[in-house]
């Protein structure tokens, strides 16, 4: 039975669900609502273009069905802002309807039939022309196709399919788009995306975990999401090679080899088509590697046990759908994403954030599940805690007890998943700005002019000296021929095929080949903190306690160091930090060794306490003396609150909330009286020495407190709140002895570096001038304390100690002196500006960005943020993190590189299993090395077609050709060993302050070609016209196509010593690539193809001359000849020179940059002690 619900648009079907008994409980149990999100529609025509813009969002299914209230959907505005971050790759900007048409499908065949099938190509070349040339616009409602534009202006063709299930009748049309339904909405005229609910009620999910999905259930929400398997379409060998085949630039071959085929140049024809061939394979070879590299981390299946009907049933992953209930075990590689139901367990993410550092879930139901539940909502989004991801592995299991199981409920399935969505990111990833391929294809474009020109000039004079049309045709034909490379394709992907094989070697992985060439642009890399410039690990420094005296005259007492703490009196004459230090972590024990954050670890390992986590019911903290300290609560660490803290029993049955985190937060939550008059002093005494420091506190509570607040939320918000100061951890982060190196190397390159950390801002600049991100000679800025909504900046100049003032509305200085300097920006601002940025434009937060050095307490989210804004001005981004809390970063910029032991990791598109960041100026030199290969190479083959042209063209003048072994030995014996290893040149050991360019029409290189171009054509018509002009020049036909000539011979052996000219002026090493005599399989062909073209004009002997049909030059003339190769190489080593080299070198003093702590700030008339601390750098 359908039914329409005004209030809500949605239809909906009842069924009976097995778990409920009644039809007052069916009638309490709200429908399946997959709610609409607003998608563009092209037939609407009342929507102006910024309309269109605002509403190009997915939208969520309208297809309903009455299933249990786990499968319930929430407000689709809500569910829009929810998933805008996840779902982009799904993100429509336009959708237009299209049915069939007799009259179109008519002309369509006709088309097709008049052409001899050549329209087809073009149909399969041009998709929205024939979508259009064969079918209709209508209504989506009629639509059998629909054309989607994606947001980055894709256009894909989607067939709407009928659902085979009887969920709805009026809402059986779907398309399948990236791996996703969309399902026809007939209320809201769309196609909308399935989805389900962010939040339930935690009554309802224990009924589902005691009876699980029934069979009717599970039917219909398989028809509603694909099968729970992210995998890879890989296209057959075979149809890889037809695609490849019917590439545009492959059937251009294919009809040159016809046309020589005509002609009878079959060794030439035979030779081209192997080349082609050659090229097409090697492109398949990389398509399918890459294809099953995909594959390998994508695809997963394995038998899990499920509750259905009552009863646990073993079935493949493959079969799974939202809303079952799994058994988890251990060692279990989870096959999609989950929501812990009961027990707990200790995760392995490495496979999706390259961290791998155990992380520990917990489960959102009580132990007994025969207990009454408050009617609490539960968020999945919000309670990340509970929250299982597809790939991840269990390290771990710890459930309530002996008998007791521990479960998960399905969340995401296939490519909803947290992994499908980074697969689908790469299989789909962002439109590049990189203009490299665009503008190649333009210069082809100007290439396909100029041999429309030769065609022309060809047919004139072939006409002019009474050749018959067909040979007129056939040559001009031959013309368009030799502009366009056979070898070009080939030639553009070679350098980057090398460039990824040595990476490899060098232990860096690459899962996004598209993305190496970027990587030779990079002008700003940043780096996380903690695990990638310094040492995963930290050590304990000492100990800081307050003296918890009275309200005015609370102190810290005298510096405990870390040999003293393991002194048994020094923790034990501390009970409560103590306890802080052995509870408050997110520890666990795994094969009977602390596993987890290993500064949690360093801190635990001094209290000399064990961990026993057999059961959750038994999960508790032995110290050394016995004792037991039982967990009640844990509230892990979140970078927004930036604390962590747990709630604990005693055996004496006294219970504390202990908590640490930020010195900065856990001051506004203590009370006043119990912190030191010394804390901001002694703060800055650390922190500005680099150490990271933790801030402890705890309060009593009782049990009646905890039972008041039903909501884990509400819970953690009291529990936190008036605490009493315990004193300050202070942990020694060392510094990776390679750090201060490699940004060295990237300074002098001129690569911005940028730190991005969620620590201090103090510690992060110290951090920053022992890693050399900042110079210990730069000035720094008082830093203030967040008073005020409102922003002020003040600079004091290290030598002159004079204020200089900040303009609010440029954070430009009012100092001519410093015009050039640097900004420490804290994550508040961050956050306070990009927004002020957005709603109105200001050019302030710009300005920051490009003064940005040191980002500190920064979340994950500002972090990626920063990295798009940065993108956004115009700059390629690096980005350098161990995956942890920097996956959404890594993915955005330009070159993401995650630090992790794990080989195949999708958290970035590069991967260094060698743990420090001197993987990033290898990846720079190498993307360097790619680009400039793939640029030299497209000159080199530019310069290959246009003088092989200029030769034809000269000899039709005179009714000549190049005979068929003369485009031989050009094409397969100098050319095609040429490109090839032209890009097996390696990179420059130094990294260069210059960049490749990333334009192929930019001044530099079209002025040079153009240059070089006018240089070889020169010579050729000096070399033309000369040999005319010799005495015993004779124009005589003696073979039916007059290859026989002075003429043909010349310029074939002046065309090939051309080749070797342009492929040595474009093989210089600097600033780029090695020299060329380093890459000895190019020196060494070189050198031969130099030796037997000089033998062809030194050594003639007639039998070989008479193969090659060449005719005997005079010796004066060779000499000649050879005298003009000389100066034609040095002519096109000049040009080379003044375009590339000859550059003024002016030299400026410049100020040394100031250095600016970036915060939230009073203004300067109110400026008081307790609100400032100087920051002296030694």
């Amino acid at each position: 039975m359908i039914e329409n619900d005004p209030h809500s648009n949605i239809i909906t079907k009842k069924i009976s669900p097995i778990l409920l008994s009644n039809q007052e409980q069916l009638k309490s149990i709200e429908p399946f609502t997959l709610s609409p999100i607003p998608l563009n529609n092209n037939n609407n025509n009342n929507s102006s273009d910024e309309e269109d813009d605002e509403k190009s969002v997915i939208v969520n299914s309208v297809t309903q069905v009455q299933l249990p209230p786990h499968i319930k959907s929430i407000s689709g505005q809500q569910q829009q802002q929810q998933d805008d971050d996840t779902d982009e790759v799904l993100a429509i900007s336009s959708i237009q309807g299209y049915t069939q048409s007799v009259y179109k499908e008519i002309l369509y065949w006709i088309s097709v039939i008049l052409t001899c099938g050549i329209a087809l190509l073009v149909y399969y070349w041009f998709q929205i022309f024939y979508i259009n040339c064969r079918y209709k616009k209508c209504e989506l409602s009629r639509a059998k196709y629909l054309l989607i534009e994606s947001k980055d202006q894709r256009f894909e063709i989607c067939p709407v399919q009928t659902s085979t299930d009887n969920i709805s009748t009026n809402s059986s049309s779907y398309v399948l788009y990236r791996f996703s339904k969309f399902f026809y909405n007939p209320d809201t005229n769309n196609f909308e995306k399935s989805s389900i609910q962010n939040s339930h009620k935690k009554s309802d999910l224990i009924t589902l975990v005691k009876q699980g999905l029934g069979n009717e259930e599970v039917s219909d929400l398989k028809n509603l999401f694909n099968e729970n398997v992210i995998k890879i379409p890989l296209k057959s060998i075979p149809r890889l090679f037809l695609e490849e085949i019917l590439h545009p630039f492959f059937i251009f071959q294919i009809y040159s080899v016809c046309l020589w085929f005509s002609e009878e140049y079959y060794y030439y024809a035979i030779a081209i088509f192997i080349i082609a061939s050659v090229s097409a394979i090697l492109n398949l070879r990389e398509i399918r590697q890459n294809l099953l590299s995909l594959e390998r981390i994508a695809y997963f299946s394995c038998p899990v046990e499920v509750l259905r009907n009552g009863q646990f049933e073993t079935v493949f992953s493959i079969d799974l759908v939202p809303g079952d209930i799994i058994k988890l075990k251990q060692s279990f590689t989870l096959p999609c994403d989950l929501t812990l139901l009961t027990g707990s367990v200790i995760l392995n993410e490495a496979m999706l954030t390259g961290e791998s550092i155990p992380v520990t879930k917990y489960s959102i139901l009580p132990p007994d599940l025969s207990t009454s539940v408050p009617e609490e909502t539960y968020n999945f989004k919000a309670e990340k805690r509970s929250l299982l991801f597809g790939g991840t592995v269990i390290v771990k299991l710890l459930s309530h007890g002996s008998d007791t199981e521990v479960l998960g409920m399905v969340r995401e399935t296939g490519f909803q998943t947290t992994k499908g969505k980074l697969i689908l990111s790469i299989m789909y990833p962002k439109k590049s700005h990189f203009k490299f391929l665009s503008e190649a294809m333009k210069f082809i474009g100007v290439l396909c002019s100029i041999a429309m020109i030769g065609f022309a000039i060809s047919v004139w004079r072939l006409y002019s000296l009474g050749e018959e049309g067909k040979t007129i045709a056939l040559r001009a034909l031959d013309l368009i021929t030799i502009v366009i490379p056979p070898a070009l394709p080939m030639a553009m992907s070679v350098g980057t095929g090398f460039a990824l094989g040595r990476l490899k070697k060098q232990q860096v992985f690459c899962i996004s080949p598209n993305r190496l060439n970027m990587g030779g642009k990079i002008q700003v890399f940043c780096f996380d903190k903690t695990g990638t410039l310094t040492e995963e690990g930290l050590d304990l420094f000492g100990l800081l306690l307050s003296n918890g005296g009275s309200v005015g005259n609370c102190q810290f007492q005298s510096m405990h160091k870390s040999e003293d703490i393991t002194n048994e009196q020094c923790l034990n004459s501390n009970p409560l930090m103590k306890l802080v230090m052995s509870s408050c972590h997110s520890l666990s024990n795994i094969d009977e060794k602390v596993s987890g954050d290993p500064l949690e670890v360093k801190i635990f390992q001094v209290t000399n306490s064990i961990i026993r986590d057999e059961s959750i019911s038994e999960n508790h903290i032995e110290m050394e003396n016995r004792k037991k300290i039982y967990f009640l609560e844990r509230f892990d660490f979140q970078s927004k609150l930036q604390r962590m803290s747990v709630v604990i029993k005693t055996e004496d049955d006294s219970h504390y909330s202990l908590v640490k985190g930020s010195p900065e937060i856990i001051k506004q939550l203590c009370l006043n009286e119990t912190i030191p008059l010394d804390y901001d002093q002694k703060l800055s005494e650390f922190t500005e020495k680099g150490y990271r420091v933790l801030s402890c506190a705890y309060r009593s509570v009782t049990p009646l407190e905890l039972s008041q607040y039903a909501n884990r939320d509400q819970l953690r918000l009291q529990t936190e709140l008036n605490l009493h100061f315990l004193g300050f951890i202070i942990m020694e982060n060392k510094m990776k002895p390679e750090s201060p190196g490699i940004i060295a190397t990237l300074q002098k390159a001129n690569i911005k570096t940028v730190m991005v950390t969620g620590d201090n801002p103090l510690t992060a600049l110290s951090v920053a001038h022992q890693s050399g991100i900042i110079k210990k000679e730069q000035s720094i800025l008082f830093m203030g304390v967040v008073e005020q909504d409102y922003i002020n900046w003040e600079l004091v100049s290290k030598d002159k100690g004079d204020y200089h003032r900040l303009d609010p509305s440029t954070l430009l200085l009012d100092s001519e002196e410093f015009s050039d300097y640097n900004l420490i920006v804290t994550g508040p601002v961050f956050k306070k500006l990009y927004h002020n940025y957005l709603q109105t434009g200001s050019q302030k937060f710009n300005n920051m960005l490009k003064r940005g050095v040191v980002y500190a307490r920064m979340t994950p989210d500002e972090k990626q943020t920063l990295v798009e804004e940065l993108e956004r001005i115009g700059l390629y981004v690096g980005m350098c993190g161990d995956g942890a809390n920097d996956c959404g970063a890594l993915k955005a910029a330009h070159v993401g590189i995650s630090l992790s032991e794990t080989e195949a990791s999708i958290a970035a598109p590069f991967t260094s299993t060698i743990t420090n960041i001197s993987c990033c100026p290898t990846l720079i030199k190498e993307g360097r090395a790619s680009l400039a290969v793939s640029f030299k190479l497209f000159q080199f083959m530019g310069m290959y077609s246009l003088i092989q042209f200029t030769s034809v063209i000269f000899l039709y003048f005179i009714g000549s050709v190049l005979g068929n072994w003369m485009y031989l030995y050009q094409d397969l014996w100098i050319i095609f060993p040429l490109v090839i290893f032209m890009g097996m040149t390696r990179p420059s050991t130094k990294l260069s302050i210059k960049r490749p360019s990333g334009r192929l029409i930019s001044g530099a290189i079209v002025g040079s070609l153009i240059v070089h171009i006018l240089v070889c054509i020169s010579f050729q018509m000096a070399v033309f016209f000369l040999i005319r002009s010799r005495p015993w020049y004779n124009d005589t036909q003696i073979d039916d196509e007059n290859i026989f000539t002075y003429v043909t011979t010349s310029l074939f052996i002046f065309g090939s010593f051309q080749y070797l000219i342009m492929a040595f002026t474009f093989s210089h090493g600097k600033p780029f690539l090695k020299p060329l005599y380093t890459n000895r399989f190019l020196f060494g062909t070189y050198l031969i193809a130099l030796f037997t073209t000089l033998l062809l004009l030194f050594l003639p002997t007639q039998k070989v001359w008479t193969f090659a049909q060449l005719v005997i030059l005079p010796v004066s003339f060779r000499l000649i000849m050879f005298a003009m190769v000389i100066a034609n190489l040095l002519a096109n080593i000049l040009v080379e020179f003044l375009f590339y080299y000859y550059k003024t070198i002016s030299k400026k003093k410049k100020v040394q940059n100031p250095t600016l702590i970036f915060s939230k700030d009073i203004p300067r008339d109110n400026r008081i002690t307790e609100h400032t601390v100087l920051l002296p750098i030694s």
